[in-house]
């Protein structure tokens, strides 16, 4: 039987390329999209063997869709569950400039969004081995920020890798292996929020860096860690 995957957010960008990398690798992936998102790269990935691809639906930042979204699931189980939802937020990233709506905003997809999601799909994960990860950033480090900028960015990882620490914390020994929890850095990818809508020069390809994110999944997958590694496998300062 092969390893199942529900990537939240998957319908572009880091997602859509996880998913078509996973899928690629024989596991069953069911990934998630916005309500008014085109969806049509997503279906794509299924088509060589659709009975390993499912769709859903869901804004992470409505409260409103977590019942429906639930209920769609039905009785299925997952022995990873991934948070790939996320924002850049305004340009100018100044705490001095931010309105209140935009520092919502942020914290909301970025954070408060994902990890409110991620208490409710705890008894989604598979009893052995169940794993979440959450799509982080170097930037959600404090140890390693020498050069300051970017934040409201920065704030939004920050607490997210915060707040799936406690989440991990508390639900350790859940299971005869715990939960494992992975905090993962994709690299400073070409993606349409990567480059600022084309705005910006990434670092890196979109393929490099999936296959990498995939590979930190598969080696931890399991692990019962809460682990902070870019897609290289390289453990991060907190």
């Amino acid at each position: 039987m092969s390893n199942s995957i529900l990537i939240i957010a998957a319908e572009r960008g880091l997602g859509l390329g996880l998913a078509r990398e996973l899928f690629r690798r024989g596991w069953s992936v069911t990934g998630t999209a916005r309500p008014s998102a085109d969806i049509g790269e997503l279906e794509a990935v299924g088509r060589e063997d659709p009975s390993r691809l499912s769709l859903a639906s869901i804004d992470v930042t409505d409260a409103g869709q977590i019942e429906p979204f639930l209920a769609s699931l039905a009785d299925r189980r997952f022995d990873v569950i991934f948070f790939n939802a996320g924002i850049y937020g305004p340009l100018h990233q100044s705490v001095a400039q931010a309105t209140d709506a935009e520092f919502a905003e942020i914290m909301l997809t970025n954070t408060f969004g994902p990890i409110r999601l991620a208490h409710r799909l705890l008894g989604r994960l598979t009893e052995v081995g169940g794993t979440y990860a959450f799509m982080s950033s170097h930037r959600g480090s404090t140890a390693i920020n020498l050069e300051g900028g970017l934040e409201l960015y920065r704030a939004s990882k920050v607490a997210l890798n915060m707040l799936a620490r406690g989440l991990w914390a508390t639900n350790r020994d859940r299971g005869p292996f715990g939960l494992t929890m992975l905090s993962i850095h994709p690299g400073w990818v070409r993606t349409a929020m990567g480059t600022l809508d084309g705005t910006v020069e990434p670092e890196m390809e979109l393929e490099p860096s999936v296959r990498g994110v995939a590979d930190v999944v598969e080696r931890h997958q399991g692990s019962g860690e809460n682990l902070y590694l870019d897609w290289q496998g390289s453990p991060l300062g907190w």
